[in-house]
């Protein structure tokens, strides 16, 4: 099989037979993926190539498991999670154009998401190494989230919380598996130190 000539990390572009391969899939759900889900062809041919980076923005917009053999050498996987109604805010925007630009930018694979049953089936299939959680209108869902991503996993998790926050409020996030905690108000550079910081 084709696949097994790829190393690690250096496959850049896929054949149908390939991405089936990797995916575990057949070569007939893949062409339903190009067909009916928009997943993008680079060469149009009887073989039709598909590139690495395309199948992954593929799965993560998905929600299926990204194989380790298709991601960047030292990707790093960032999720974050915020409560539905704070989408509307300045800052959560802010946030989510900061993820896509470091998805652009730097080696990472950024994804956002609303708290709830999703965001745990999220969890398990995306696998981030860096869990960023809004406690902004979801402190309880915060700590039940971060909870269960330290019982599911060994991934880092970045709290973001409110400049006025009770220290009580603040211990409890930290004992959730919180391994930073900062402040809405963070300036762009320190927040950029904190999340290198968590990868060292």
């Amino acid at each position: 099989m084709a696949t097994q000539l790829l190393k690690r990390h250096e496959i850049v572009s896929l054949d149908i037979e390939q991405v089936a391969s990797v995916c575990c899939v057949s070569e007939a759900r893949v062409h339903r993926w190009v067909e009916t889900r928009g997943l993008r062809l680079t060469v149009q041919d009887e073989n039709g190539k598909i590139t690495s980076s395309d199948l992954v923005d593929f799965l993560v917009q998905y929600n299926m498991p990204i194989p380790e053999i298709i991601l960047p050498a030292k990707a790093k996987k960032i999720l974050f999670v915020f409560a539905s109604e704070t989408l509307e805010f300045i800052y959560v925007k802010f946030l989510i154009k900061f993820f896509q630009q470091l998805k652009k930018d730097a080696n990472f694979i950024c994804d956002y998401i609303a708290y709830g049953k999703d965001a745990e089936y999220k969890l398990m299939t995306f696998v981030p190494d860096l869990l960023v959680t809004d406690t902004i209108s979801a402190y309880s869902e915060t700590i039940k989230l971060n909870k269960y991503a330290k019982k599911i996993g060994d991934n880092k998790i970045l709290s973001i919380i409110d400049k006025g926050m009770e220290s009580q409020d603040i211990k409890n996030i930290k004992s959730s598996g919180a391994d930073a905690v900062v402040t809405r108000c963070i300036e762009i550079n320190d927040l950029v130190e904190q999340v290198n910081g968590l990868f060292q």
